[in-house]
């Protein structure tokens, strides 16, 4: 009767310890020449790599640096563009929702973006969020202008996960402009 009882006490042990332990291990987070800090829930990989924007009928190259990890079965990444001379903001910011929103077979027609309200950030082009739900997955992005630098931030899921809406919302609430 001893043994059961204090298997039974271990396993209570255990399971309290184990609800206490954080899924999400949040942590700020910024691009070394950046300003903008944001707030993510594990340790991020970063890369870096050369991209073409197009601006009218030429291009320019571009330096764009992501930040990203998976916590709790989402996704999240932070991504900035330096933008080269030549390039208006609001043609490089178009152009990244387009492209954000391909992998998942969706067309910036199709979505509603609205305005966001970002203390911070600059006003021309001002910045964008979209919520985006597909059969399996959904995900929340927002751009936004800082300096001469775009910025995306993103988090990605299953459409089964319940916990999205209130952890990305701690995500875009963690975004901190000085």
């Amino acid at each position: 009767m001893k043994k059961h009882a204090a298997y039974w006490l271990s396993a209570l042990g255990l399971s309290l310890l184990m609800a206490c332990t954080p899924a999400l291990n949040w942590r700020e987070v910024r691009f070394d020449a950046g300003d903008v800090l944001v707030l993510m829930p594990c340790k991020p990989d970063t890369a870096t790599r050369q991209i073409s924007l197009q601006e009218g009928v030429s291009t320019a190259a571009a330096n764009l640096q992501l930040q990203g990890c998976e916590a709790g079965d989402l996704q999240f990444t932070f991504g900035q563009i330096t933008l080269p001379p030549g390039v208006l903001p609001e043609t490089a910011m178009t152009g990244w929702l387009q492209a954000s929103l391909v992998p998942m077979a969706l067309m910036d027609k199709d979505m509603p973006l609205r305005q966001w309200a970002l203390a911070g950030a600059l006003s021309t082009p001002s910045a964008r969020y979209v919520q985006v739900k597909t059969v399996t997955q959904r995900a929340q992005l927002g751009w936004f202008l800082r300096g001469n630098s775009l910025y995306q931030v993103a988090v990605y899921g299953s459409t089964k996960i319940q916990s999205f809406d209130d952890t990305a919302e701690v995500y875009f609430s963690g975004i901190k402009l000085p």
